[in-house]
C-alpha cells in the first residue's frame, strides 16, 4: 500500500513539474512607432517639421516571462526599455526625484518603461514589485478611444495620473467581469517615509459591450509637504463597429491652489476590417487660474498586416485665460499639428 502511495506522489510531482516546464518561457517583443509631423506655435512661436516618436505608442523593446510553479501559481517578470526611434536614445529619464520617481540626472533609463518581478495566481491575483505603471494610469486608459496616446499635444489624462513610478508594490485581481487594483510606492527617504510615496486603488467592470472603471490616487512630493490627489471615472461602450469613450478626472493639490476638472470623450469607428477612424477631445478647466485647455484630435489608422499599420493624424489645442502654458507650445493661443506615421510590432 505504501509503495502505491509513494508511486502516486511521484507521478503527481512529475506531472506538476512537467506542467511547470511547459508553462515557462521568455518572450521578446516590441513596438516601433514614428511620425513625420508638422506643427505651428512651437518655441519662439515658430513652425516645425520633425521626425518624432509615434502618435499612438512610445517605442519600446522588452522581455516578459513566466515560470509555472504548480497549483495555479506562476513567477512572472517584465523588463521594458523605451527609446526614441529618431535617435535611438533611451527614454524615460527623470531630471529630479519627486512624486514617486527617483532621479536619473535627466539621462534615459535602461528599462524605463517597466522593470518588475512578481507572483501570479489564477484565483488570488497578481503581486508585482519594481518600476511600474500607476493604478490610476491603468484604470484611465479605458476613458479614451485609443487608450493613452503617446504624443504630448494630445495627452492630458496621463499627465495627471503619472504613467509610472519607482519602488512600487502593486496588486491586481480579476474575478469574472470585476477587477480591483492597488499600489504603494515607497518614498525611500531616510527619516521621511511619506515623502515621495504614492498609493492608489481602482475598480473595474468589463463585460461586453461595457468597460468601465474608477480610481483614486495620491502622490506625495519629495522636498515639501505637497500632495497631488486625483480621482476619476469613465469607460467605453461598443455598439457594433462604433466604440464610444468618456471620462472625468479631478486633480487637486493639498498646498498649492491648483484644481482641475478634466472631461474627455471620443469615438472610434471600424470603417473596414483594416481601417479605423477615431476622434478624441479633452476639456481641462483650471479653476484656480480661471483658464482652460481644449484639445481635439482625429486619426485614420490603416492596417497593412496584423503587425504593421500606417496612419494620418491631426490635432488642435487652444489655451484660454490663465491656464498654465504647456511645454509643447511657444505662446498662449492656438496650436495646430498633423502628420503621418508608421507603427510596427514584433
Amino acid at each position: 500500500m505504501k509503495g502505491k502511495v509513494f508511486l502516486g506522489i511521484a507521478l503527481l510531482a512529475s506531472a506538476t513539474q512537467s506542467q511547470a516546464q511547459t508553462a515557462s518561457g521568455v518572450i521578446l517583443y516590441g513596438i516601433i512607432d514614428t511620425t513625420i509631423r508638422y506643427s505651428n506655435n512651437n518655441a519662439g512661436d515658430k513652425n516645425l517639421a520633425e521626425l518624432t516618436d509615434g502618435y499612438f505608442n512610445g517605442s519600446r523593446w522588452g522581455m516578459r516571462g513566466t515560470e509555472g510553479l504548480g497549483s495555479g501559481l506562476q513567477a512572472i517578470f517584465n523588463l521594458e526599455s523605451g527609446f526614441d526611434p529618431s535617435t535611438g536614445v533611451s527614454a524615460q529619464g527623470t531630471s529630479s526625484a519627486n512624486y514617486g520617481q527617483q532621479s536619473t540626472g535627466g539621462q534615459g533609463r535602461l528599462f524605463g518603461r517597466q522593470a518588475w518581478v512578481g507572483l501570479s495566481h489564477a484565483t488570488i491575483g497578481r503581486f508585482t514589485f519594481g518600476r511600474q505603471f500607476t493604478t490610476a494610469y491603468d484604470a484611465s486608459g479605458r476613458f479614451q478611444p485609443n487608450g493613452h496616446p503617446n504624443l504630448d499635444p494630445v495627452t492630458i489624462i496621463s499627465s495627471y495620473t503619472g504613467p509610472r513610478q519607482d519602488n512600487m508594490a502593486k496588486y491586481y485581481g480579476q474575478w469574472g467581469p470585476v477587477s480591483i487594483g492597488s499600489h504603494y510606492t515607497f518614498g525611500e527617504v531616510p527619516g521621511q517615509t511619506k515623502r515621495s510615496s504614492s498609493y492608489g486603488v481602482s475598480v473595474g467592470y468589463t463585460a461586453s459591450p461595457f468597460d468601465v472603471g474608477a480610481f483614486w490616487q495620491q502622490a506625495n512630493a519629495l522636498a515639501t509637504t505637497e500632495a497631488r490627489k486625483v480621482w476619476g471615472f469613465g469607460g467605453n461602450y461598443r455598439i457594433g463597429i462604433v466604440k464610444l469613450a468618456f471620462g472625468y478626472l479631478n486633480n487637486r493639490f493639498d498646498v498649492s491652489p491648483a484644481r482641475n476638472d478634466v472631461f474627455t470623450g471620443g469615438f472610434a469607428v471600424d470603417v473596414t476590417p483594416a481601417l479605423t477612424m477615431s476622434v478624441a477631445s479633452h476639456y481641462d478647466r483650471q479653476r484656480n487660474a480661471d483658464g482652460s485647455r481644449i484639445m481635439v484630435t482625429g486619426v485614420a489608422d490603416y492596417s497593412l498586416s496584423k503587425r504593421t499599420d500606417v496612419y494620418a493624424e491631426v490635432d488642435f489645442n487652444r489655451i484660454n485665460g490663465n491656464y498654465a502654458l504647456p511645454s509643447f507650445m511657444g505662446v498662449k493661443g492656438s496650436k495646430v499639428g498633423g502628420g503621418v506615421g508608421l507603427r510596427h510590432r514584433f
